[in-house]
């Protein structure tokens, strides 16, 4: 009865007169800063619509753009490959006179703790260099990123950001999530991640405090160093991390690895490909989650082996025409991390309605957190009609607060586009969320008394 009542709602819909003013009620909100569209994709019509052109910092709805992006040109069932092979010449005696190389390319999702069949990559290589005869390694393992170039950090991250997982660069080699356990005093790292130094400044105060500047491997630890206590950090150079990692593999398997001079490294013997789950797991995992390093990952498969700057320039072709005006856009990362991205309304809005007519509408429609449910929508609309109903990416910083995505019908099917965009907003994040839920049930002509 619920549906079949919501049903109707959705096909009559009647906008309030209290609604032609600015559409969100919250006290505290710069109404000249914030974005409200939301669009019936059946009948072609704005339900509401305020601030549409003006850009703001959009934070993690970015995702949306590049999830979209990839679908747009990719196949959902394509994965990442990373290759590993025996370079130099192996013996009878199962000696190989070379190096065993891991040709990194990007991929983000190698021993990743949320996805399913990313673990084993080390023991998969040891696994394979025994069936290759190898018994040992003169040379080295090699971690190879010559394929993926630039792995700087975006323009607009933040210092304070890049400490902290959230904040992990994306490099060639990634690893682990390219985050790592700290326990202190003793500094041991949980994986191993070889060549990080520390440096202690003694200070007041109950709590120790770590920082690292962008690029070091330098963590300084400062105020009551003589605390115990263990914490998550970003890996500056995951690919020492894989390198540890392969080697400890190999020499459980048996296989020494000498690490000495070899000779020639003509001769190249394939061992192993390790290929990450599918982009649409991917995609689903990162918006759910809201994962930057995976965000920018996908960024960049854009454009394999390209840098970032061909990747933007290659979703800026994606999304080339009068529909989706590129006025007011600017996008420098993939994840929404960066201070300096711009997206209207218009734009966004525009990439939603462009995906959910699209052959790849019910894949894209299903990365989306489902209100209620899961993800950083699961404490919104709850038990209420919308429930399950609204799919949306979210997103947050500090003065930013942004929503973006699809009311859907019992298929699982867009019937109505929302974005939402709010930058310096004074009023608590609390009462803007709950004046978007408010404005949501109005439109929809939904309440929880429909339950009854």
């Amino acid at each position: 009865m619920l549906r079949s009542l919501l049903l109707v709602a959705l096909s009559v819909i009647i906008v309030s007169p209290a609604l032609r003013a600015f559409p969100l009620e919250a006290a505290g909100i710069d109404t000249a800063r914030t974005s409200v569209w939301i669009h019936d994709l059946r009948l072609g019509a704005d339900l509401v619509r305020a601030n549409i052109d003006c850009p703001l910092v959009p934070a993690s709805v970015t995702k949306a753009v590049t999830s979209a992006s990839l679908l747009s040109i990719a196949d959902e069932n394509e994965r990442f490959a990373t290759p590993v092979v025996a370079l130099g010449e192996i013996s009878a005696g199962g000696v190989l006179d070379g190096d065993i190389v891991v040709r990194a390319s990007g991929d983000p999702t190698i021993e990743s703790a949320f996805l399913e069949g990313t673990r084993g990559f080390a023991d998969s290589i040891a696994s394979a260099a025994l069936r290759a005869g190898i018994r040992e390694v003169r040379g080295s393992v090699v971690i190879d990123e010559s394929g993926f170039q630039d792995a700087t950090t975006p323009p607009g991250w933040m210092d304070e950001d890049l400490l902290w997982p959230y904040g992990a660069r994306l490099h060639g080699a990634n690893y682990s999530d390219n985050r790592f356990q700290l326990r202190w005093p003793s500094r041991a790292t949980v994986p191993e991640v070889p060549g990080l130094k520390f440096s202690t400044v003694q200070g007041r105060g109950r709590r120790a405090k770590v920082t690292r500047k962008d690029g070091s491997e330098t963590f300084t630890v400062s105020g009551n160093t003589r605390r115990a206590f263990s914490d998550s950090y970003a890996m500056p150079r995951p690919a020492k991390a894989m390198r540890a990692a392969v080697t400890k593999a190999l020499a459980d398997a048996g296989i020494e690895v000498k690490g000495g001079k070899t000779g020639k490294l003509e001769a190249e013997h394939p061992l192993y490909v390790h290929l990450s789950p599918p982009f649409g797991e991917i995609l689903r995992s990162l918006m759910v989650r809201s994962d930057n390093l995976m965000a920018e990952g996908m960024l960049r498969a854009l454009v394999p082996g390209g840098t970032r700057a061909e990747a933007l320039a290659e979703q800026r072709k994606i999304w080339a025409s009068e529909v989706l005006s590129p006025h007011g856009v600017s996008l420098v990362d993939g994840s929404g991390l960066s201070r300096s991205d711009r997206l209207t309304a218009r734009f966004l809005g525009g990439v939603l309605r462009s995906m959910a007519a699209s052959d790849a509408s019910e894949v894209y429609a299903g990365l989306f957190p489902r209100a209620g449910i899961d993800g950083t929508l699961r404490n919104f609309l709850v038990e209420t009609p919308l429930e399950g109903r609204v799919a949306m990416k979210t997103g947050s910083m500090r003065g930013v607060q942004s929503y973006a995505g699809y009311l859907l019908d019992d298929e699982g099917r867009p019937t109505h586009m929302m974005v939402f965009i709010a930058n310096d907003f004074r009023c608590a994040r609390a009462g803007l969320k709950n004046a978007i839920q408010d404005l949501l049930l109005k439109i929809f002509s939904v309440s929880l008394q429909n339950e009854n």
